[in-house]
């Protein structure tokens, strides 16, 4: 299984603090059958982690994975925020960014939390994107309550092209009663969905993958988890296919 929204670096955001802590989530998402692992530290204006931040640490980690026994392949990222859509259009045309993978098919994408941060233009943004090849996934829609308060700003993203990532614990409860309900809606309203953990710390929201596929078979019916599978599935191949040598 993919996990492709995931703060598994250490000592870089508000995911593990060191080495230790990030082996833990590994061996954790190891367990859970998570094979693959897409590192998406922040990208935003207070913590500005770029490609060449980035592509090092994801180096390292691998051979501290391999050091320590644990099967498991971690791929490059960033959840960047998008605040500014000019700025993100400069830095995109200049090769700063981590895509997924490393390479220009996929890309984690986070509004900001503040309503009055969001780009007004976001889905003609969205449209720039795939005019360039890119997909663009947005991370975690369900916990902003803008889009609970106007779904059609959700509405229109989907629409220009974007996918959404729903986090396994928004169906668990974990995040709230608005994330509960708005999870299962948007899984219900929009196709092109997937599931990640967002997991920060073991012992914290850290769910797995597993729980979420499971949540799926049970409240919705086994032919949406194995499309939700397969989508993963179809991500992880190109994403290996196209992934740069971090």
């Amino acid at each position: 299984m993919l996990d492709l929204h995931c703060h598994i670096l250490p000592g870089v955001d508000d995911g593990p603090v060191d080495l230790d802590e990030a082996l833990a989530l590994a061996r954790f998402s190891v367990a859970d059958g998570i094979t693959h692992i897409t590192a998406t530290p922040h990208c935003h204006r207070q913590l500005r982690l770029l490609r060449a931040d980035i592509l090092p640490r994801v180096r390292h980690f691998n051979q501290e994975l391999v050091q320590s026994g644990i099967p498991l392949t971690v791929l490059p990222g960033a959840e960047i925020q998008v605040y500014d859509c000019d700025l993100y259009r400069r830095d995109f045309e200049e090769g700063v960014y981590c895509h997924l993978g490393g390479g220009t098919e996929f890309t984690l994408l986070e509004f900001p939390w503040r309503e009055d941060w969001v780009p007004r233009d976001a889905a003609a943004f969205i449209g720039w994107l795939r005019a360039r090849g890119m997909t663009p996934i947005v991370a975690h829609p369900e916990r902003h309550d803008y889009f609970r308060d106007d779904p059609g700003r959700l509405r229109h993203i989907v629409a220009a092209g974007a996918w959404i990532q729903l986090t396994v614990d928004s169906f668990l409860g974990n995040h709230g009663p608005f994330a509960l309900r708005s999870a299962p809606e948007m899984l219900e309203t929009y196709r092109e969905v997937v599931l990640a953990t967002d997991a920060h710390q073991v012992g914290g929201r850290c769910s797995g993958l597993a729980a979420g596929f499971a949540w799926v078979r049970q409240h919705v019916g086994v032919e949406r988890a194995n499309d939700l599978k397969a989508r993963a599935d179809g991500v992880l191949a190109k994403l290996l296919t196209a992934s740069v040598e971090p």
